[in-house]
């Protein structure tokens, strides 16, 4: 008789890979999985844009799917310097 396993999926978070086997995951899970500090924001690279992803935004889980992890109030830095008076 075969047993029935769950596919697993590998997504990348910072380029290193991490294995689940969870369908949805949200922001939180996906940084925990990682080890990545809960005050990190999230982003799901989406070709050669990133989508910002909330602590309790459920994400869709699938093969190879790409997020970067980094420490809050450091997206955007470089902009909002050169824009103020």
């Amino acid at each position: 008789m075969q047993t029935h396993t769950e596919p697993t999926f590998t997504i990348f978070v910072n380029n290193q890979p991490y294995t689940t086997s969870e369908h949805q995951l949200t922001g939180s899970q996906i940084k925990s999985l990682a080890g990545v500090p809960a005050d990190y924001e999230l982003f799901k690279v989406e070709g050669a844009n990133t989508v910002p992803v909330g602590n309790q935004e459920e994400v869709h889980i699938h093969e190879k799917l790409h997020f970067r992890a980094i420490p809050a109030g450091t997206f955007g830095y470089a902009t909002a310097a050169k824009t103020r008076p």
